[in-house]
């Protein structure tokens, strides 16, 4: 599989490196057309822009829970918020054990 695949798109104004992991791709016999690797591709940005958004969503949720939170004088002591967070990144290191 050389470059007779890569023909059949236009991929000359790519760069040679996207070029050279297309060809790899067909290669190793994961993909069977420059088409696939295409819709994979596309597939897996999406799926990456989809968790940054929820991601995004979350962090602004976060975001307004602690401005509300800070209107409503519920705001806590650096120290006691430190301690919270190590004490939630030990117990997701536990559970991972």
């Amino acid at each position: 599989m050389g470059t007779g695949i890569l023909a059949r798109m236009d991929l000359t104004t790519l760069p040679d490196e996207v070029k050279e992991l297309v060809r790899a791709q067909l290669e190793a016999g994961r993909f069977q057309s420059v088409d696939e690797v295409v819709c994979e591709a596309l597939r897996l940005l999406q799926e990456r822009e989809e968790l940054f958004a929820s991601q995004r969503d979350e962090l602004r949720a976060q975001i307004a829970e602690g401005v509300a939170a800070e209107a409503r004088g519920e705001l806590r002591d650096g120290r006691e918020a430190i301690a919270d967070v190590r004490r939630r990144i030990d117990e997701r290191l536990r559970s991972r054990e």
